[in-house]
């Protein structure tokens, strides 16, 4: 692999590279199945331990809603696949994460990135995993 001056750079200042072909980002279509209010406590609450508490690779948590809409939509993307296992566990284990899970039922997913095997049996117990685009063909990240 040949290094730019600016992965060099990136290097130095953070101590972390990232390879844009680690990532794997999950696309997420969620029906709400409590109040929206409900949903908005509970995923604001379970952000908040996330960016606190949660593992560094996850790297983005995005949700976005409309108020009154049945559904929302979430991106959730993680510089090192090995760790998306590591993620799971420890957050079925947390309080924020049951109350969240209470709100919404997963109609769609879509992954980009390949996921360990463990991850992949995961995500797709759910039964609802309509696309997945696993190899990485380019790209980059900051």
């Amino acid at each position: 692999m040949e290094w730019s001056r600016n992965d060099l750079h990136e290097q130095k200042e953070t101590g972390v590279r990232s390879n844009a072909s680690e990532h794997v980002t999950l696309v997420e279509v969620l029906e709400l199945t409590s109040t929206f209010e409900e949903f908005t406590a509970a995923i604001q609450a379970a952000a908040r331990r996330l960016e606190a508490e949660g593992i560094q690779d996850l790297v983005t948590l995005q949700f976005y809603a409309t108020p009154g809409s049945a559904e929302v939509g979430a991106l959730l993307t993680f510089a090192d696949r090995s760790r998306i296992i590591e993620h799971i566990d420890m957050i079925t284990e947390w309080e924020e994460f049951e109350r969240f899970f209470g709100t919404v039922k997963p109609i769609d997913v879509r992954v980009y990135g390949k996921l360990s095997a463990e991850a992949e049996a995961w995500v797709r117990q759910f039964g609802v995993v309509s696309k997945a685009f696993e190899d990485h063909v380019a790209g980059f990240v900051r």
